[in-house]
């Protein structure tokens, strides 16, 4: 359990390491959201590989689970996390008034 939420943190972190924003306007409040997620979950993996990390509850696996998933999904870009993609934005959902 504690060698899968290593991992699990290394993929996370790898990602948030790799986005490319390309023609998106920088945001300097997600940028420092995704630097500061980035070294949290690396230091789940640096802390596991280097003995300091004893015990991993399964929760805490599977809400760095979804964690990962959930920016695999948009892809490393931590402002779709937080404000959600444009399409959903303009959806025809009702918004709450």
């Amino acid at each position: 359990m504690l060698n899968t939420n290593a991992i699990i943190c290394a993929i996370t972190s790898m990602r948030l390491l790799t986005f490319r924003r390309g023609k998106a306007k920088h945001n300097r409040l997600m940028g420092w959201l995704a630097w500061l997620l980035a070294v949290a979950t690396a230091s789940v993996t640096i802390r596991v590989l280097t003995g300091e990390y004893f015990y991993t509850d399964w929760t805490e696996v599977l809400i760095n689970l979804l964690l990962c998933m959930a920016i695999w999904r948009a892809r490393g870009n931590v402002g779709h996390l937080v404000k959600g993609n444009k399409s959903e934005r303009e959806s025809n959902w009702p918004r709450p008034d």
